[in-house]
């Protein structure tokens, strides 16, 4: 036994070992090690059960009307689960380009199958170029065993996320902060892709959100979105009411006044 639990199951692929372990609270899914990648609380499996994550579902509401999501990344299916039980007419695609993290998904962590939902085996990269269609939403969340797959904030790939975004469509990107220097790069990056479109939130539990807008930020109104958040979090089981203060409190000036400011080189 290890401290997230029992071993239940393990597989590996070409990229190597795909592991999930169970305790008395939770389930988990690793690559190979005791580095965290999905989680769910066995009592109510459909709660996100990371801060981050949570703080992610604040992208339902910096789009007036969302009804196509993008997610790089499904590891063990947490968004997918969420953004369908958070708007059942919301149309999702997953990609995620181990065929075997896939169907552990499914097996293990209770991942959607349902008219409103396609999980495509496939590189991001590849999928990007190949996609012909946009989304209101989109989040990059690629990791590999033991952090963030640098793709996800290099220029190019930015670029390429920006071009599948539809009007007043949003990327949210997940970033560990463990590293200043490389994320200082990565948001300048964003800023530089997204024309300074851009407002970050310092996860607790080391995560940084960047949320970039392809066109103006949307109208907010600061009681009125706080109780917005509150309802959302009330229905999916979550803090969400403190995430849109902390995001508002990190980003007082800009979403007060509706004017981003670019970080400089």
């Amino acid at each position: 036994m290890t401290d997230l639990g029992d071993l239940i199951f393990r597989t590996c692929d070409d990229e190597g070992e795909i592991h999930v372990y169970q305790n008395a609270c939770c389930r988990y899914l690793t690559f190979g090690n005791h580095v965290e990648q999905s989680c769910i609380e066995l009592a109510v499996p459909a709660r996100l059960a990371y801060v981050y994550t949570q703080a992610m579902m604040l992208a339902l509401l910096l789009h007036p009307a969302p009804r196509r999501a993008l997610l790089l990344g499904v590891g063990g299916g947490s968004l997918v689960r969420a953004l369908r039980a958070a708007d059942r007419a919301l149309h999702v695609i997953g990609v995620e380009r181990r065929a075997a993290v896939i169907d552990a998904a499914h097996a293990y962590f209770g991942l959607p199958d349902d008219r409103h939902v396609r999980i495509v085996c496939d590189d991001a990269d590849r999928f990007l170029a190949a996609c012909d269609q946009q989304f209101d939403l989109l989040f990059a969340d690629l990791y590999m065993a033991d952090g963030m797959c640098p793709r996800q904030v290099a220029p190019d790939f930015l670029v390429h996320c920006r071009s599948r975004l539809a009007g007043n469509g949003v990327l949210v990107v997940n970033q560990w902060s463990s590293e200043f220097a490389g994320n200082r790069a990565a948001l300048v990056a964003l800023n530089e892709v997204f024309d300074g479109r851009v407002v970050n939130l310092h996860a607790q539990g080391g995560n940084i959100l960047s949320f970039a807008f392809h066109d103006a930020l949307p109208d907010l109104h600061r009681d009125a979105w706080f109780d917005a958040a509150q309802a959302l979090g009330l229905k999916l089981s979550i803090p969400l009411q403190r995430h849109a203060r902390n995001l508002w409190r990190q980003n007082a000036e800009v979403l007060r006044s509706g004017r981003f400011r670019r970080l400089p080189r």
